[in-house]
């Protein structure tokens, strides 16, 4: 197969990747104060991060327009080349669904794939797919090898701050209120491209207390972790102890330590963590 990789702006890749491999990112765009940036085009994720916390308002996202992905489909495809474009779980944005309607547009051969994950939790599919793109023999064998690398993710994502879910209106603002008054703090998984309750406790250090858990598990289970990533949204002191536990408990093994993108950003609030484990075949 001569095979090119689309994604887009939530996934959390290296420059040198990137280079690498030749992936296309697609950007999302965030409105913040009347004013629209695109990702790591007009603003960084840490510059994007500082105006959150300054607006009085949730900043909002949008998916990138279809008419930007019919575009790179048309151009990566003019050779004769496929197009395999790998994107964010729909149940934090409907890029994914752009995608489908450009790829039905497109003039070339365009593979749509929902990743059901964000951040390097989506990057683990999409590195995967440009080092197996020489090797795959069909479309059908390419997205089995992503069904497997997806079936080896495991992502967390921690709540500290609702801020941004009572102005969203994800939760009334008088449980809101009630909750950050007793300091409940949430950690989720993301199953099937859904975030389901995971632990609930009193404070940062009950989070702390959960990472652990989830470390010594993933430490003692047959299949050992092979990649980590680590995302924040702003450093604090409760996710410097969780990155440090990471580093000692699979010392082998170097965290892609990154800000969220601004989408997921609006949707966790300030100093949200999520750690992204991808385990060996």
């Amino acid at each position: 197969m001569k095979l090119k990789i689309v994604t887009d702006s939530t996934v959390e890749l290296t420059d040198e990747e990137v280079a690498r491999y030749g992936i296309q990112i697609i950007p999302l765009s965030s409105m913040i104060d009347n004013v629209v940036y695109h990702d790591d085009i007009e603003i960084t994720n840490e510059e994007f991060l500082q105006k959150m916390k300054q607006s009085p308002e949730l900043p909002k996202s949008s998916q990138p327009p279809v008419g930007k992905f019919l575009a790179t489909y048309n151009a990566l495809t003019a050779d004769g080349s496929e197009v395999l474009s790998i994107h964010v779980t729909e149940t934090l944005s409907g890029t994914v669904h752009s995608a489908h309607q450009a790829a039905a547009l497109a003039d070339g051969k365009v593979t749509v794939v929902d990743s059901q994950f964000c951040a390097r939790g989506m990057a683990f599919q999409v590195l995967a797919a440009a080092e197996f793109a020489n090797l795959a023999s069909s479309t059908e064998e390419m997205l089995d090898h992503l069904e497997n690398v997806k079936s080896r993710t495991i992502l967390y994502i921690s709540i500290v701050n609702l801020e941004n879910m009572i102005k969203g209106g994800r939760i009334g603002k008088t449980m809101g209120k009630l909750t950050s008054l007793m300091d409940i703090k949430a950690t989720l998984q993301m199953t099937d491209g859904k975030l389901h309750s995971d632990s609930k406790g009193r404070g940062t250090k009950s989070i702390v207390k959960r990472y652990k858990a989830i470390c010594q598990t993933l430490h003692d289970a047959p299949k050992k972790v092979s990649a980590i990533g680590f995302t924040h949204v702003g450093m604090s002191d409760y996710s410097t102890t969780i990155l440090e536990m990471l580093k000692t408990t699979f010392p082998h093994i170097e965290p892609m330590v990154s800000y969220a993108s601004p989408s997921v950003m609006t949707h966790a609030g300030p100093e949200a963590v999520s750690v992204q484990f991808l385990l060996e075949k």
